[in-house]
């Protein structure tokens, strides 16, 4: 029989909910808990419980920040807020431990809260133990039977009603601040979802610790906040009020943030309330000094949209940047000139400072040339490749291929910058799926998370997120109806093209000789562009992103002679399912920067839980 931790200060509450328990489940052993302390002293000692149904309310103090640290603390525990206040309009915004109450529908409740999968297998997952709450349901730590991946699954409530139009707003999104959700398995009348571990610690656990913030990671905090709010009003996603539990900092200041899709059941909130909310939140980290004011300052008063809050907090972070970096040279300056006055009594310092000031002027030249004026262009075009009839062996089966043409290489950065530019001259319907005219209505649509950046840098040749891009790399945050679109706008001879048939794309890796992988029979090929040839530590870090340039790698080059099938990015491929219905799965294939092992011909094709863009998807074109 279960026995069950019973966290009551009150003294007729815990005997009330003790006496209703029993009756709901005789025979229970109930643990009762009168203060705060012995609570936590409790879950310390390592007491076994099958469920701890505590209060929020302690001595008149909001213990939810608390609660929610030793539940992530105690992930074997499942919690849940059972009260004789009535809290349901005084919980935190998207607060994960479940709201219980003491009437008829409570011995459901419990029996949900002490479900436990660890130990069970679905899909290709192995769930290893309990993880901790989340708002949807219960997170799991769990492996990748296949790829070795350690991720963390979502397990909703059977039968929840809220949980699939809310998975359906996660997934919506897809930033790289925001963390990421890998796949949907469905599996007994439920569907678990493979999503992104989020391991570093929040500002509810730094403010649990009593540590501060510098300003240079408040400030990326806040342009970051600005960046996924202008993504989510790109795409309109309703965003739900964000707390400290959802901002998250790795040891290197780098934000995240848990996503902030709204979802039934939570309040849809503006970009100022998340902003001025940020702002009450970040006050008690930071030093009470001028330029801390100022960023807090833009936080309340950010402006009129989310793309305001984002210009304004991105120029305070260059700003910032700057102030520290002319701190350092003023101090360079001043060793430079007590040199120079060591050695005033040799003439020949004239001629030497003045190749210096010559060298310092061609240096600001060239610093000012690369930051206002250079453009690189690209170098690649669209080449295709004639790929002759074949045959095909998929699920046991022959499938016959008609001869067709396809992309030599992935559609890059700058293909698809003609493609946005031209989308004004376009009817969209045209690109559409014909049972999807009106999917997307506006050429903002298109656009890729990120993008504004991502072409930024790759004008410069400069780092995104830690690895040079050229408009030669191959784009990616592109979503698969996008995918579609330029496909159908990429023409050749007239004809629009296409994504490429899933049997096309598995001939077009394996060719005649029916190769296992596209570069070879070999599994093991480190020269390929795949996270199982790269430092472990390296991709472990979640802001992890390598993308190489396009035909960059002549050792990943299929029978037919084209590049990258094999790694650097999974690709999208033809669904007539998405052609349909914006509630299907679209399908993606082939290995990429992150994949622990090589992925197989055989065992190329996996899915997203929904149609949005991701880092590690590209996509090439066929005809």
């Amino acid at each position: 029989m279960p026995t069950i931790l019973l966290a009551q200060e009150d003294s007729d509450a815990l005997a009330e909910f003790s006496s209703l328990l029993l009756d709901f489940f005789p025979g229970t052993t109930i643990h009762p808990i009168s203060d705060f302390q012995t609570l936590q002293a409790t879950l310390d000692n390592g007491f076994h419980a099958s469920a701890l149904l505590t209060d929020l309310i302690w001595s008149g103090e909001d213990r939810s920040g608390s609660l929610l640290l030793l539940a992530e603390q105690y992930p074997a525990v499942p919690f849940g807020i059972l009260s004789r206040y009535d809290l349901s309009q005084s919980l935190p915004p998207a607060y994960p431990l479940p709201l219980l109450t003491a009437d008829d529908h409570l011995p459901l409740a419990l029996a949900e809260l002490m479900e436990d999968f660890s130990g069970r297998h679905f899909g290709p997952y192995h769930l290893l133990s309990a993880a901790g709450p989340h708002p949807l349901g219960r997170l799991y730590w769990a492996r990748h039977q296949q790829l070795s991946r350690d991720v963390q699954i979502l397990v909703p409530p059977a039968g929840s009603a809220r949980f699939p139009k809310g998975i359906r707003n996660f997934a919506r999104l897809n930033h790289a601040g925001v963390y990421s959700l890998y796949e949907s398995i469905p599996m007994e009348q439920r569907i678990f979802v493979a999503m992104e571990p989020a391991t570093h610690p929040s500002l509810l656990h730094l403010e649990s610790r009593g540590e501060k913030l510098d300003l240079r990671s408040a400030s990326r905090l806040a342009s970051t906040l600005g960046s996924v709010l202008a993504e989510m009003e790109t795409s309109s996603i309703p965003a739900r009020l964000l707390g400290a539990y959802d901002y998250t900092l790795s040891p290197k200041g780098t934000p995240r943030l848990r996503n902030p899709a709204a979802f039934p059941g939570t309040r849809e909130t503006s970009f100022l309330e998340n902003s001025t909310h940020l702002a009450e939140q970040l006050e008690t980290f930071l030093p009470d000094d001028p330029k801390s004011r100022e960023l807090l300052g833009i936080l309340r008063d950010p402006g009129t949209s989310a793309f305001d809050l984002l210009k304004r907090t991105r120029e305070f972070e260059r700003q910032l940047a700057e102030v520290q970096e002319v701190h350092i040279r003023e101090e360079e300056i001043e060793a430079a000139r007590q040199a120079i006055r060591a050695r005033i009594i040799r003439r020949w310092v004239i001629g030497t400072g003045s190749i210096a000031s010559v060298g310092f002027a061609l240096l600001w030249i060239f610093v000012l040339h690369h930051r206002f004026f250079l453009d690189v262009n690209a170098t690649l075009g669209g080449e295709q490749i004639d790929v002759p009839a074949g045959q095909v062996v998929i699920e046991g089966k022959k499938v016959d291929v008609a001869a067709f043409s396809l992309d030599r290489h992935e559609v890059t950065i700058g293909e698809y910058e003609r493609f946005l530019n031209d989308l004004p001259n376009q009817k969209l319907p045209d690109l559409l799926p014909a049972n999807r005219p009106n999917a997307r209505t506006t050429p903002a649509q298109f656009f890729p998370a990120d993008w504004e950046e991502i072409l930024n840098r790759a004008r410069k040749k400069e780092r995104y997120q830690g690895q040079v891009i050229t408009r030669d790399t191959p784009v990616f945050n592109v979503d698969y109806l996008s995918a579609f679109a330029y496909a159908k706008w990429n023409k050749r001879n007239g004809k629009r093209g296409r994504l490429p048939k899933k049997e096309e794309w598995i001939w077009a890796a394996s060719g005649k000789k029916a190769l296992p992988y596209p570069w070879g029979t070999e599994e093991n090929n480190p020269d390929i562009n795949l996270g199982c040839n790269a430092e472990p530590k390296k991709v472990a870090d979640p802001g992890y992103f390598r993308v190489l340039p396009a035909e960059s790698n002549p050792r990943d080059v299929g029978p037919f002679g084209h590049f990258d099938l094999g790694g650097n990015l999974s690709e999208w491929i033809n669904s007539t399912e998405v052609n349909k219905s914006d509630n299907a799965s679209p399908p993606f294939i082939g290995g990429n920067y992150l994949d622990q092992v090589a992925v197989a011909n055989s065992n190329a094709i996996r899915r997203l839980p929904s149609d949005h863009g991701d880092p590690r998807i590209g996509f090439r074109t066929a005809h």
